[in-house]
């Protein structure tokens, strides 16, 4: 009988609030996170044992039903009862350990059942008012005892974080399991794993993989539909990181923020739609699992001394980072309230214009704890390097702040939407980020939606690219944006008191990605020409964004004349401009944002889809998305 644990996603409905999750087997457990606007399951976490031969797949059913009898849970005392130790050492900084009634002083408890119970444990390493070692913890029913060890260095506002060298240690049981030098910079944190041991077990490494269903993960709507499809001897895989090291690169960029395409980039990065494009293939899944390991060596983990935990919005008002973490284009505080300034050397690159989907998709498919606080670091840090006037206490991400532009304001309230949508709902922390998500939607609904705005479905950009006439902006960056709104549309984490606001705006929003796929007519946009880098704006670069005064245009169909393109389209006629061969292009960047258009059946979205997938140089890009497959999102209704 060999233990398991995995995160599952379930859409809306299939698990009814009356109801819980089981499954096939005896020996099982169901422990529900995240609930739906109806009350139904929307995530849960899957514990159990069965009986699985070497190399050989087994697929176990899921169902709703009435839940079992209830048994005792699994306690921290099983632990004491069970002689279990574990330590982590910093080289001469010190050692932290755990035995005894160490078990029974959990700093947080993540899961509680009869077949498998989760804990998370901390204790500072010697004297060092940065360095903590932590522990996560998960004891099975049998015996068998699975742990993920960490080092972080830094917190919110303890004075002087600086790097850290040393040989970090785990041992477990009495048993060395990881030794290798690290060089810890500042609010960095590091996985002591290495090679293909992603975690530690006492009793035993079960070596198990779970391998979900791709296609319903996608059907929850947690995660886009893609279309790839990549077969088992794809190139795909050679870009995949197959073995981890601590702090090391992976899949990320060598610089976070260079200009161009990069695989990290889209709704979610390259690893991750590679686990729903390749029938989450198990080498699919431990790219993931590596990929949010690796996460750990930005310096973008500013923990709460007061609260052992990511930071409350509403508890730093005014509070902005100092931008010595390796943080790119921080704001300023209207107090004075900075974090403390890091010396040392200076953590990789870290840009929110550029940032990819970190911890999110990891947690999903596991449900460790360590990865869903990944996601909430990310969040959180999103908040905390924005000038404290642009940003309020309720983290609005404005596509015009300095720290933002457009992409940044995108891909920031992307990853705010994924923290809210797998923090638990008993968990204060998720008020704060719903409350922050809730503001967003507020903010932009009320500025567009319901004023005199532009009518084309443009939000402001952060700067113009002409100097005089027309403004001028990168028009591939708003398709980010009108993506990440569809996509937290799907997702309801939002109240459910917002919605008709977030309704109204992406229904608004979805103007500037149907606009420039027209047919003929004076007031069309040739599809054909929809993939530029630059597009223009507004007819003057006096027009005023902040009251909905214009000048404006009123049509696309006059934005194509003020550029000297094409005012007709018939289906069947070829793309032109942007790359339309190449899945990273333009044309890539704006599928997603159609996509959603299409599911949410905004005004012409249909006729746009047939337009686009019916040019012949089209299909050139479907086979690609197999290989390349972050853009390739494609509507859940086609």
């Amino acid at each position: 009988m060999l233990p398991f644990t995995l995160g599952q996603a379930f859409r809306q409905g299939d698990v009814p609030a009356s109801q819980t999750v089981n499954a096939d087997i005896a020996d099982f457990q169901s422990v529900v996170k995240n609930r739906w606007p109806d009350g139904s399951v929307k995530f849960a976490i899957l514990s159990g044992r069965a009986d699985l031969g070497a190399n050989t797949w087994r697929t176990f059913g899921l169902s709703a039903g009435s839940a079992p009898a209830s048994r005792p849970s699994i306690t921290s005392a099983d632990l004491q009862g069970a002689s279990v130790s574990a330590s982590i050492q910093f080289g001469s900084f010190g050692t932290a350990g755990w035995s005894g009634g160490d078990w029974g002083t959990p700093t947080q408890t993540w899961v509680e059942g009869p077949e498998m119970s989760a804990w998370t444990y901390r204790k500072p390493i010697g004297s060092d008012p940065h360095l903590v070692a932590w522990l996560e913890v998960r004891a099975y029913r049998g015996g068998r005892v699975e742990m993920l060890p960490w080092i972080e260095n830094g917190y919110l506002r303890v004075t002087g974080p600086t790097a850290k060298s040393g040989t970090a240690t785990f041992t477990l049981g009495g048993t060395q399991r990881f030794s290798q030098s690290l060089n810890l910079l500042n609010h960095q944190r590091a996985v002591l794993a290495s090679g293909t041991t992603l975690t530690h077990w006492l009793g035993g490494d079960p070596q198990l993989t779970p391998r979900h269903d791709a296609t319903y993960l996608m059907a929850t709507k947690l995660v886009p539909n893609y279309r790839g499809v990549a077969a088992s001897n794809s190139t795909l895989f050679n870009s995949l990181p197959s073995s981890y090291t601590p702090l090391d690169q992976a899949s990320y960029p060598a610089t976070m923020g260079t200009a161009g395409y990069h695989a990290s980039i889209g709704l979610l990065p390259q690893w991750d739609a590679a686990y729903l494009t390749t029938y989450a293939d198990p080498r699919a899944y431990r790219s993931v699992v590596i990929s949010g390991y690796a996460a750990g060596r930005y310096g973008i983990h500013y923990r709460d001394e007061t609260t052992n935990r990511p930071i409350r919005f509403s508890s730093y008002p005014t509070l902005v980072i100092t931008g010595d973490s390796g943080l790119s284009d921080t704001g300023s505080s209207s107090t004075g309230a900075y974090t403390p300034a890091a010396s040392g050397s200076t953590p990789p690159s870290y840009k929110n214009s550029h940032h990819p989907s970190m911890g999110y998709v990891a947690y999903l498919l596991t449900g460790w704890n360590y990865f869903c606080e990944e996601a909430q670091f990310v969040a959180t840090v999103n908040y905390l390097k924005q000038s404290d006037g642009n940003r309020t206490i309720n983290g609005i991400m404005h596509t015009t702040a300095g720290t933002n532009t457009v992409r940044g304001a995108a891909w920031s309230i992307r990853s705010l939407a994924q923290a809210a949508t797998i923090t638990p709902d008993s968990d204060s922390l998720r008020n704060e980020l719903v409350g922050s998500l809730n503001a967003n939607i507020s903010y932009y609904h009320d500025r567009y939606a319901t004023g005199t705005n532009n009518p084309l479905g443009l939000v402001a950009p952060y700067s113009d690219y002409n100097p005089g006439d027309p403004w001028q902006y990168a028009i591939w960056m708003d398709d980010f944006f009108t993506a990440t709104f569809g996509y937290l549309k799907e997702m309801q984490s939002h109240s459910t008191s917002l919605q008709p606001k977030l309704d109204a705006f992406v229904q608004w929003k979805y103007r500037a990605i149907i606009g420039r796929l027209g047919g003929s007519g004076a007031g069309n946009y040739s599809f054909r020409y929809a993939g530029q880098y630059t597009t223009n704006y507004a007819p003057s670069a006096s027009s005023n964004w902040d009251t909905g005064v214009g000048p404006w245009y009123n049509t696309w169909g006059e934005v194509a004349r003020s550029m000297n393109l094409p005012t007709t389209g018939e289906v069947g006629e070829s793309l032109v401009s942007g790359y339309p061969d190449e899945v990273t292009s333009y044309w890539g960047n704006l599928m997603p944002a159609l996509a959603y258009a299409v599911d949410h059946s905004a005004a012409g979205s249909q006729d746009a889809w047939t337009r686009v997938i019916s040019a012949p140089n089209f299909a050139k890009q479907l086979s690609a998305y197999n290989n390349i497959p972050e853009w390739g999102v494609k509507p859940r209704t086609r």
